[in-house]
């Protein structure tokens, strides 16, 4: 799926056998204000309370993107509110050194994973 105003890409897929628990959502492209309403809309989908089966998870894979900002990044903590409702999670899988940056700057930081190990979570210091 792509915007016609977006320079963001999206896939979304179920993961392993976790019967549609699990959801991978990869992001190709810039994750920014212009972008945002797309993301939206895709994570509103998968965490719909109405979707059957219900998404307890969801890994969002971002080795794709090249440039993220915190409109960007909004989306995600929308999921991230909504999946904790339902004792669920996010995680940002191969998020590049930029993106990195960014949620250690917003205090984030523990949403990113490599690959499927978690990353251990550092507070920003000073």
């Amino acid at each position: 799926m792509r915007s016609a105003q977006s320079t963001l890409s999206v896939t979304v897929r179920p993961e392993g056998d976790s019967e549609g628990e699990r959801l991978v959502v990869r992001l190709v492209g810039e994750l920014d204000i212009t972008s945002s309403p797309l993301l939206q809309a895709v994570v509103e989908q998968a965490c719909a309370s109405r979707r059957t089966p219900l998404c307890r998870h969801l890994v969002v894979d971002m080795s794709g993107v090249e440039f993220a900002d915190a409109s960007g990044i909004s989306p995600l903590l929308l999921a991230r509110a909504t999946l904790a409702r339902r004792n669920g999670t996010i995680e940002l899988r191969n998020c590049r050194r930029s993106v990195r940056r960014l949620l250690r700057l917003l205090g984030l930081e523990e949403l990113a994973t490599e690959g499927d190990a978690p990353r251990p979570f550092r507070p920003a210091v000073g």
